[in-house]
């Protein structure tokens, strides 16, 4: 399954993991760089997934303000 359609949930959770993975026992070095770069794209795939729900929250709260 590709990130893109993960939920953020499940996004939230992989992120989770890798940063509790920087501070446990199998930390190496060498993997570190490749495990950030994974975290921030995580984070920011996560940052854009929430924008897009708060947009769509937006537009259906200013339909339900008109209707009223």
């Amino acid at each position: 399954m590709s990130s893109t359609n993960k939920s953020i949930q499940e996004k939230t959770a992989e992120l989770n993991k890798l940063v509790e993975w920087f501070d446990s026992e199998d930390f190496k070095l060498e993997q570190a760089l490749d495990n950030y770069k994974q975290a921030e794209k995580l984070a920011s795939e996560i940052e854009k997934d929430l924008l897009s729900l708060k947009n769509e929250i937006q537009i259906v709260k200013q339909k339900f303000d008109s209707e009223s």
